[in-house]
């Protein structure tokens, strides 16, 4: 057995809690083994070999994903907020045999070949992929994790089940509480959550508690009724939770108006993005035990982690035990058991120290995350967005003549707009909301300012060849890129 048998022994202890419609249904280890061997009975009749699934937060992700890593088969996990275009690509890249889905799905390639169910009240739905070519995965291929995609088309980052394991021990030791309550707030396809909030708790002798994401009142990637995500949090009373910097500034803001934090919380983990030690210092006056992280999904997701018992706010924490780091001209590089390759691409050495194109200080192993050497922005949501992907789209209309986009650790997406005279204001933001329909959800531009004069490098806001110099922009622009953020959205 792949995980399951890992589980500390118990007879009937709970090992997930289901709260789906409010009512809150306990499931042991019993009941959960019994499923997953009901479902690899299901899996195999099916001649599988690598599968992708979209699926709520509910027990039956968890079960599909526990059925495939005992079967050893490939399993490419997607997120519900990916766009149906980026959904296509990911499936016909991957070369998988087939595709679930909890609801009905209409992309092309697929033909739906059975109904299953699972725990009795959650239908699968199990399509045959035509439209895929076969992908020869590396050895020791167990899960295939999707980017954002910073220009738009997912990365597959292959890992093997070892070295997610190996991130989920060192992580139960080193936050080192006993049989955690974790309630799951990020989608389990984030490989954060599903290994640090599922794996992680479970190996602690935990409980992991889900409930779909729109009762936790997300809509998509974003938070559309952020007072659900506080009475979950009651309801559930967890000791731990995982959060990205906006959740984080969410529980904070209802802090401040009077929510009773539930002392019950123990340790909350926060990434995705840098985050303020003011903002955590805030969130801790609050009764909100926050620690910040740092990590990638090359990684098995976490590289660092601040704890009750190593802590210090000012940076991300230190590297994990099974992790060597060092740093070569300011960027990091870590070695250990990472990620075997990108898809469709060649074999990462695992003897070989991968550059993780984030530039840090650190100080007895100690990160402090000082900004990207690529051109990527990473939203306070953690989503992963190349600023060039968004800019291309705005250019090209020929009226306008430049575009630059903003929101690093932010919770959207903003831009400078130079057009033509030519374009009126209601044409320029009709053509933006036409180039949001393109985006997903996360990468769409949610207010911009109409320069009344282009960007020049007499200035000191272009290069020599016209490219923008992203930060003298920002810093140029920063009361009108500061007002962008808080008004209304296209």
């Amino acid at each position: 057995m792949g995980f399951l048998s890992k589980l500390p022994h118990a007879a009937l202890d709970t090992v997930i809690v289901d709260h789906h419609d409010q009512q809150m249904q306990p499931i042991s280890k019993q009941t959960l083994m019994q499923a997953v061997a009901e479902l690899i009975i299901d899996f195999k009749a099916l001649d599988m070999s690598a599968v992708a699934f979209v699926m709520d937060n509910t027990p039956a992700w968890l079960i599909v994903d526990f059925a495939l890593i005992e079967l050893q088969q490939v399993s490419i996990p997607l997120p519900t907020f990916f766009s149906p275009q980026q959904l296509t690509n990911s499936v016909n890249k991957s070369g998988v045999s087939h595709f679930i889905s909890d609801t009905p799905c209409e992309l092309d390639g697929l033909e739906c070949i059975a109904t299953l169910s699972v725990l009795t009240r959650y239908p699968l739905y199990i399509y045959k992929v035509s439209a895929s070519s076969p992908t020869t995965f590396f050895t020791d291929t167990q899960k295939v994790t999707f980017t954002s995609g910073s220009i738009g088309e997912p990365k597959g980052v292959c890992l093997s089940l070892q070295s997610q394991l190996q991130v989920a021990t060192s992580l139960h030791k080193k936050i080192a509480i006993k049989q955690p309550k974790h309630l799951c707030l990020l989608p389990l396809p984030v490989l954060l959550e599903n290994i640090a909030g599922v794996f992680a708790p479970l190996l602690a002798a935990g409980e992991v508690h889900v409930m779909t994401l729109p009762e936790l009142g997300f809509s998509g990637a974003k938070l559309n009724d952020a007072s659900q995500l506080i009475n979950a949090i009651d309801r559930v009373q967890p000791n731990t939770l995982i959060l990205v910097p906006e959740l984080l500034t969410c529980l904070v803001w209802f802090a401040k108006q009077g929510w009773t934090v539930p002392k019950s919380l123990k340790f909350i983990a926060v990434g995705g993005a840098v985050v303020s030690s003011e903002l955590i210092t805030v969130a801790r006056s609050l009764g909100l035990p926050v620690y910040q992280g740092y990590g990638l999904s090359e990684a098995s997701s976490v590289v660092s982690l601040n704890t009750p018992n190593d802590d210090d706010i000012e940076c991300a924490g230190r590297v994990l035990n099974h992790l060597q780091s060092k740093l070569v001209d300011g960027q990091l590089f870590i070695k250990g058991p990472l990620f075997l390759g990108y898809l469709g691409q060649q074999p990462h050495d695992q003897t070989s120290w991968y550059a993780t194109g984030d530039l840090v200080d650190q100080q007895q192993g100690r990160l402090t995350i000082k900004g990207r050497l690529k051109n990527q922005i990473i939203t306070s949501f953690g989503r992963n967005i190349s600023a060039e992907w968004p800019e291309s789209l705005l250019l090209s209309n020929s009226e306008v003549q430049q575009a630059v986009v903003f929101g690093e650790g932010k919770a959207h997406l903003v831009a400078l707009i130079y057009a033509s005279v030519n374009m009126t204001d209601e044409v320029l933001a009709e053509h933006c909301r036409g180039i949001n329909a393109q985006l997903p959800e996360y990468a769409q531009i949610k207010t911009f300012h109409r320069l009344a004069e282009p960007l020049t490098a007499e200035r000191g806001l272009l290069t020599s060849n016209n490219r923008p110099k992203r930060q003298a922009i920002a810093n140029y622009y920063h009361a009108q890129l500061t007002a962008l953020y808080s008004e209304a959205i296209l």
